[in-house]
């Protein structure tokens, strides 16, 4: 089997057809992307990346990340405080 980045033939490739030498640069190169996204990005509460976050990557000079974003229902329709005319409900009143 050929590895698909560097060609090299291997005896086992990984889900992604990597040789494990290709497979380990590429998991560093990962873990240090989501790194610098967090110290770029992260605020607990509020946007959270986790250590498995899906990157995607073209040809710009940069990626994507997935991460959570904290929604706050507050004062809204999705208020779970509040009944739908915004008044408490008997739940939070106790």
């Amino acid at each position: 089997m050929l590895c698909s980045k560097c060609n090299q033939s291997a005896d086992a490739l990984t889900d992604n057809g990597l040789c494990d030498d290709c497979h380990a640069k590429a998991e560093s190169r990962r873990i240090a992307i989501i790194a610098l996204a967090r110290e770029r990005h992260q605020e607990e509460g509020e946007v959270e990346i986790d250590d498995e976050a899906k990157l995607s990557e073209g040809d710009d000079n940069g990626c994507y990340v997935a991460a959570w974003v904290w929604l706050d229902f507050g004062e809204t329709k999705f208020d779970k405080a509040k009944g739908e005319n915004h008044e408490r409900t008997k739940e939070t009143q106790a």
